[in-house]
């Protein structure tokens, strides 16, 4: 059964696309991300000149993932070589790319196009180094920079967002405006990976795009509130480490997602078990299209203003005497968490309050809300 999508006029044979990243650096990371079933890869960011890497780069803790990478360590006459290196079966190549200048965007844009690229993904933001604050904050300047390059080519060129640029209608409406086909959302978040205390000194040498699954959430939103404001196809990244994900952001309205740090983390191979999985999932559950679910969840989604507030408490769903977890305990401010003569757990409903946190807490689904 097939679940394809349709990508700014493109028709993409599945909606997995890998993002921007070192997995697709070079002609062998892009075929490897071919092979493994990705319908498009976006290659690292290309700029005119290359841009030399410092070591480390990566950092990591528990869940926690930063990079202090920016752009391709290859110039554009090597991207050239790169490309035409590549079997690209029936998967689409979109280049990820950064210029200077409207002028320099226009020209490395039709460059890449004659190259091959099937369509061109705008790196406007990074949470480290620079970017043109042209385009990266609210500016007159904004359209005619994008406009440039929506006009120098004849393929897609889609805005990779960062948080704050995804948070924005008025931003979003500038980029519309300005001829762009889709949009990416989101880049990795500023961040770092904590103190040395003993040393007194950061754990990394500067600010580093934080992604991971800890971002998600974030995504989630902003996914969302793209759909909520914006005509143009979303396609979602950040924090995508299993297929469930994939088909979270998919019900969010996303046309696609893309797969980042669980490429870093988990190598190739992860590209074809989450296709597989989504195309299991869907058949499954008796869906002949990506179409069928897509936005299925948006109805659901309420601004906080319109939720009626409910009288709420939390019950007991059943006996528990556990010892080795007292979290639904910990997490009630109110006290309204005991334990009994019998050594049961159990809710006080004339001190709950109804804010729901022992229940998601919970490991074993022993408390649940119910009308007081």
């Amino acid at each position: 059964m097939a679940y394809d999508v349709n990508l700014s006029g493109m028709t993409l044979k599945n909606a997995i696309i890998t993002a921007a990243g070192p997995w697709a650096g070079n002609a062998e990371g892009i075929q490897r991300c071919i092979d493994a079933g990705a319908a498009a890869v976006i290659t690292e960011t290309i700029c005119l000149e290359e841009r030399q890497r410092i070591s480390p780069r990566l950092f990591m803790k528990d869940q926690q993932l930063f990079n202090t990478m920016l752009y391709s360590n290859l110039h554009l006459e090597e991207w050239e070589r790169v490309l035409d290196r590549i079997d690209r079966k029936d998967a689409k190549i979109i280049c990820s790319i950064w210029g200077t200048s409207a002028s320099e965007m226009a020209y490395l844009g039709k460059k890449l196009e004659n190259m091959g690229a099937d369509a061109l993904e705008i790196s406007l933001s990074a949470p480290i180094g620079s970017r043109n604050k042209l385009i990266g904050y609210h500016s007159p300047d904004t359209e005619d920079f994008i406009r440039a390059l929506v006009d120098t080519v004849d393929i897609p060129v889609m805005a990779k967002l960062s948080y704050e640029s995804a948070s924005s209608p008025y931003f979003i409406k500038e980029l519309e405006n300005a001829g762009v086909s889709a949009f990416s959302a989101i880049d990795a978040l500023k961040g770092l990976l904590g103190v040395d205390l003993e040393k007194k000194r950061v754990l990394m040498p500067t600010y580093g795009g934080y992604t991971g699954t800890n971002i998600r959430p974030v995504s989630l939103a902003m996914t969302a509130m793209l759909r909520q404001y914006s005509r143009l196809p979303v396609i979602s990244s950040g924090g995508v480490l299993h297929f469930e994900h994939v088909l979270e952001f998919l019900m969010l309205g996303a046309t696609a997602v893309q797969l980042a740090s669980v490429i870093q983390l988990y190598g190739y191979d992860i590209i074809y078990s989450i296709i597989a999985s989504v195309e299991n999932w869907m058949a499954s559950h008796g869906y002949k299209s990506i179409d069928d679910i897509r936005g299925a969840a948006l109805a659901s989604l309420r601004p906080f203003e319109d939720i009626v507030p409910r009288t709420l408490v939390a019950t007991n769903s059943k006996p528990c005497t556990r010892t080795d977890c007292t979290l639904c305990k910990q997490s009630c401010l109110k006290e309204a968490i005991t334990r009994n003569d019998n050594g049961e757990i159990v809710a006080d409903t004339s001190r709950c309050d109804g804010c729901g946190l022992c229940v998601e807490r919970c490991p074993d689904q022993s408390i649940r809300l119910s009308w007081r």
